[in-house]
């Protein structure tokens, strides 16, 4: 009877992966919807944002204009698309010109002795830029800019208990989630970690995502739920997840420092995947006119900076919750699709990536990225890791890679799983869950086959390396 009922579970268990594995659904198609335009967008008004950067003069005594100029970080934008499109120029000029513009934002904010420029408004601390550009050229400026972004400004002085006490609001989500990025941008560049430090941010920005999804807000008249906001902050702990998988570190430790103590209710994946299935589904506008309408609009209508939720457009969006109004806001949706396209990736349930291309087509559709400097940048900010994280996504739910050039064998596996792939040997493996934790690797393998005999039941994701090339494969644990 036990074997029996060990066995029925199994067999259910394959059958759910087959039904994954070849379901027709929008997820399976290669680009998402208005692809080629994003692509033709992001060429034309690129280089025509990037001419306009070139003349452009911004004001010097401190202000930033953020509809001329390089807000949301356009310096990233422009490196971005030279790496997705292999062409360095024009595109490394422009990331120039909105370094140039950038800095003289920076040296009229600066107050030490001239030499290396600062700012002190912590929601236009634009950090990936400045560590792209030192990466990338040998300016003594944006090397010491990686670290100032991290150590300087509004937010920096975390430690100071005062300072931070009310930060742990949602209130300041993008300022928080700005300095975690910070933080990874400068290891990233191999500075030493502040741990510390990072571990109150990420702290904080878990205790954001914990107001949004309880809708419980220590003010109401301040503190409410705005989709983008919720992506910017999303955006930060992503990055700071992959950054930690990355260096094979579990990403849930910093909350066991001694310093926050903190036992959140949730994994950042799990905290992550909440609040996007909150704003679909559950989520609704806190007050004002529109107060108990659902977050999200399946059918926008009006046109322009008056759409509405009348219907009529047959586009889907989610509203801008505001202190004056609640409105839905397509202009800012490649902003928020990437967070549900990583949910895809952690999760492989379809209906994250569904969402995520009613918001990209929406946005794509009705957001005109000629309008001025800031919509492109929104559109452009991290639209490329939606890209990827699709496509990674696909891999993982259905199995194409296992169809069509890799095997592996016994499926399900009792102890030993051998690889079959047109490119051998093996060169190096991981194991994942299927919430992205590292249980196994090694840069070695023999005959193509590893032991998973210390695996527990479950279904897990293969990484390997094979002539340089990486694959991925899940497969069924006994």
């Amino acid at each position: 009877m036990k074997n029996f009922k060990k066995n029925t579970q199994l067999l259910l268990l394959a059958i759910v992966i087959i039904l994954v594995f070849t379901v027709k659904s929008k997820a399976q198609d290669e680009h998402p919807p208005l692809f080629d335009q994003w692509e033709s967008n992001m060429t034309q008004w690129g280089e025509h944002w990037g001419v306009y950067l070139q003349t452009y003069n911004p004001p010097t005594n401190g202000g930033m204009n953020e509809q001329e100029g390089i807000y949301y970080d356009a310096q990233r934008i422009y490196f971005q698309i030279a790496d997705y499109t292999g062409q360095a120029e024009p595109w490394n000029a422009y990331a120039q010109e909105a370094e140039r513009v950038y800095r003289v934002y920076l040296n009229a904010r600066f107050n030490n002795n001239g030499s290396i420029p600062w700012f002190t408004q912590g929601w236009r601390r634009f950090s990936h830029g400045i560590r792209m550009d030192a990466e990338r050229t040998d300016d003594p400026i944006s090397d010491e800019g990686v670290l100032r972004m991290r150590d300087n400004g509004s937010y920096a002085n975390v430690l100071i208990t005062s300072y931070r006490e009310a930060w742990h609001h949602e209130r300041r989500s993008r300022e928080i989630a700005y300095m975690i990025s910070a933080h990874v941008n400068a290891e990233k560049f191999g500075l030493p970690r502040q741990e510390e430090a990072l571990a109150h941010y990420v702290t904080m920005a878990m205790k954001h995502l914990d107001e949004w999804i309880t809708e419980t807000y220590a003010n109401i008249d301040n503190h409410r739920l705005s989709p983008f906001m919720v992506a910017l902050a999303s955006e930060a702990l992503i990055e700071f997840y992959e950054w930690e998988v990355a260096n094979e570190r579990d990403p849930q430790a910093l909350f066991t420092h001694p310093a926050v103590a903190y036992n959140p209710t949730r994994t950042i994946t799990e905290a992550i995947q909440q609040i996007a299935y909150n704003m679909r589904y559950t989520s609704t506008v806190e007050s004002g006119a529109n107060a108990g309408k659902p977050m999200w609009v399946e059918d926008m209508g009006g046109t322009n900076n008056n759409w509405d939720d009348t219907g009529g457009t047959g586009y889907s969006t989610l509203r801008y919750e505001s202190i004056n109004h609640a409105r839905p806001t397509p202009v800012l949706n490649l902003l928020i699709c990437p967070l549900y396209a990583w949910v895809y990736k952690q999760t492989g349930d379809i209906d994250y990536i569904n969402i995520g291309d009613k918001l990209w087509e929406s946005g794509m559709a009705l957001s005109n990225v000629g309008w001025n400097t800031k919509i492109f940048n929104q559109n452009y900010r991290w639209s490329f890791d939606y890209i990827k994280w699709r496509n990674e996504g696909m891999v993982l739910s259905t199995g194409i890679e296992n169809i069509s050039e890799v095997s592996t064998y016994p499926n399900p596996v009792k102890n030993i799983l051998t690889i079959n792939a047109l490119e051998q040997p093996i060169e190096s493996y991981k194991i994942y869950t299927v919430n992205g934790q590292l249980v196994q690797s090694d840069s070695l393998v023999t005959k193509n086959q590893i032991d998973t005999s210390s695996l527990t039941a479950g279904v897990y994701v293969l990484k390997f390396t094979s002539n340089k090339k990486k694959r991925t494969v899940k497969f069924i644990k006994e």
